[in-house]
């Protein structure tokens, strides 16, 4: 769970209905362990799910986030069943490229995505800084956005897989076990995102 603590900047980017709200700020972030997969070493196969009792932890941190608007990820746009999987996959493919802009490791970095956030209301994706107190690695993808979200598509884009794999839009540390993941979904809100921003600028 991320909790925005106090709201910094906000820049807003597109136009009119298809505005996406871009936030960089404090906020806290709650995990919780609650079980580890066992995998055979030749393949990587699953052999079982291991339950565990352990308390949540929590603590403070930096991130940027941005609210969507029905235009871009709302039922009409995407199907709701298509919704989750894209806003995950999203997240997922732009914490993939943020090392490039940030110069950081992928493990540096946390991420949370949901189509209803209890703060904002509307489908929310949130990248933090998986230190506490944060580091600068949101802030730089929050100042280069617009680049993030160009790269994530073009990694996304260019993969040749067909519905999604580790090297676009699957991340070794998902705590959800990448379920649910919508590689085409994914794709469909960037370039969303890049065309709304470019007509903007026009």
């Amino acid at each position: 769970m991320v909790y925005i603590e106090a709201p910094g900047e906000v820049r807003p980017l597109g136009d009119g209905a298809r505005e996406v709200e871009l936030s960089f700020g404090e906020v806290s972030v709650t995990e919780q362990v609650i079980a580890y997969q066992r995998k055979r070493l030749e393949d990587h196969g699953v052999i079982d799910l291991v339950a565990l009792e352990l308390p949540e932890t929590n603590f403070p941190t930096q991130a940027l986030w941005y609210v969507l608007p029905d235009a871009l990820a709302g039922p009409e746009a995407l199907p709701l069943e298509v919704q989750l999987g894209a806003l995950h996959a999203t997240e997922h493919s732009q914490i993939a490229v943020l090392p490039l802009l940030a110069m950081c490791d992928r493990w540096d970095i946390g991420g949370l995505s949901t189509n209803v956030h209890f703060q904002t209301g509307r489908p929310t994706i949130f990248i933090y800084d998986g230190h506490p107190g944060g580091v600068g690695i949101s802030r730089r993808g929050y100042d280069e956005f617009e680049r993030l979200v160009a790269d994530a598509a073009r990694l996304v884009g260019e993969c040749p897989c067909e519905s999604g794999c580790p090297s676009c839009v699957q991340s070794p540390k998902c705590g959800n076990l990448n379920e649910p993941l919508h590689k085409a979904g994914a794709l469909e809100l960037m370039e969303g995102m890049i065309n709304a921003i470019a007509a903007a600028a026009r």
